[in-house]
């Protein structure tokens, strides 16, 4: 396949020049199979320190042969003059950014084995085209390649049947992306996750992704909340699993919003496992923790240096809404800041927890809710009071505990903040 739109069997082509912006065209020839001749007074890139190049000035006799003539040289008179004589030698002529004197352009090209999808901007634009063609790239997916081959060879056999290698296509255009959508707000929404929602097919929802986010889903987007919050399940893990899997295989570009971070308790393990086990290509992009974006809204730093040596990230909730308490036996002389996920329906078990491991409760601690929210709050006390804490807040809520909580009464901080003595 060729990247020349016009080339569609091989042509024999020469290149004038060996500066930066023919080497540029010259991987691109080179990738089309075409065979290439290069033709230059100097070598001015690295890239033909390795290639074949006749190191000579230009003459006519030098045009004998060719089918595409490429003028890299930027010399005005040159490209004026290939134009001209452009007929009497026969030849398709390409001045490099002269869309003038072109007869054929360079395209963007996306590949994918012998899959090619070309973008062209006739010549007005090479950067637009390659930022479309990137566009184009990152959604289009590799599993096409063996596909194609496998396609191929059928064809070469006289077996292709387009009924039956309908689904198979269909499967491998399918893609899941699981998206990290940040805490709440579209500010804090990497923007590879903001274009990939952008051209989303389906949509499956957890309930602590933002409403800004969720306007953002073209409204030709299905969009079905699979919320799992404590108490009520709308989907199980399971179902959610077929229904990424049954949308993908339809050739759809399905996203699967999570709230904060997707690798931070976000099950993303089992999710991109099981896909992977099907054969659909998963994406998974990074989105802003909970933790990180609390800890800065309530003015915690959880690495403070003297204060606390490091963070640990546990989680006070494990299957089927269980209690999980053996992280607190890191609160005892310990030198990091813990940082608690889903414990906010715990309060009163951790701090029962941690009297009966003998760990202080007046270790400092505090409860950080509606993060990145229109009413962010944190609450500040100690672990005595944790259940006195939850009252004044509302869930989602992180739980910070260490004595970097006490030096953050010295930062700025967002929202409400209620201090318990």
């Amino acid at each position: 396949m060729n990247p020349l739109p016009l080339a569609l069997t091989p042509k024999k082509i020469l290149l004038i020049g060996a500066g930066k912006v023919a080497a540029q065209k010259a991987r691109a020839i080179l990738e089309s199979d075409c065979p290439l001749f290069i033709l230059a007074k100097e070598v001015r890139d690295d890239y033909f320190l390795d290639k074949e190049v006749k190191l000579a000035p230009f003459s006519p006799q030098e045009l004998e042969g060719f089918d595409l003539i490429i003028d890299a040289t930027g010399d005005e008179a040159l490209g004026r003059w290939l134009w001209e004589h452009k007929k009497e030698y026969r030849y398709w002529l390409n001045v490099v950014d002269v869309p003038a004197l072109c007869d054929f352009y360079f395209s963007a090209t996306v590949r994918r084995g012998d899959l090619c999808v070309s973008v062209s901007s006739g010549g007005a634009s090479p950067t637009l085209a390659q930022g479309v063609r990137d566009k184009i790239a990152r959604f289009l997916p590799s599993l096409l390649a063996p596909l194609l081959n496998r396609l191929k060879e059928e064809r070469q056999k006289g077996r292709i049947d387009p009924k039956s290698a309908l689904p198979s296509i269909q499967k491998a255009l399918g893609k899941v992306f699981l998206i990290g959508c940040g805490p709440h707000s579209v500010g804090n929404l990497t923007l590879k996750a903001l274009e990939t929602i952008e051209i989303l097919d389906v949509a499956l929802i957890d309930a602590l992704v933002g409403e800004e986010i969720l306007n953002l889903l073209s409204p030709q987007c299905l969009q079905i909340s699979v919320s799992k919050q404590k108490g009520c399940h709308s989907y199980t893990q399971e179902e959610i699993n077929g229904l990424m899997l049954r949308y993908a295989k339809e050739g759809l570009n399905v996203g699967r919003l999570k709230g904060g971070d997707p690798m931070v308790f976000g099950r993303v393990a089992e999710e991109a496992g099981f896909l992977m086990e099907q054969g659909i290509e998963v994406e998974l992009l990074s989105g802003v923790t909970s933790f990180l974006a609390g800890c800065l809204q309530s003015g915690i730093t959880p690495t403070l240096r003297g204060v606390s040596a490091g963070a640990l990230v546990v989680s006070a909730h494990l299957k089927e809404s269980r209690f999980h308490d053996e992280w607190l036996a890191w609160l005892k002389d310990s030198p990091y800041t813990l940082v608690v996920l889903m414990a906010h329906s715990f309060a009163r078990e951790i701090t029962l927890g941690a009297k009966n491991r003998g760990v202080p409760l007046t270790i400092p601690a505090a409860f950080v809710s509606k993060i990145d929210s229109p009413s962010p709050k944190s609450v500040i006390g100690n672990l005595g009071c944790l259940e006195e804490m939850a009252k004044e807040c509302e869930k989602p809520a992180i739980l910070v505990i260490g004595e970097a909580v006490k030096e953050s009464l010295r930062m700025p901080y967002v929202g409400e903040r209620v201090i318990l003595e």
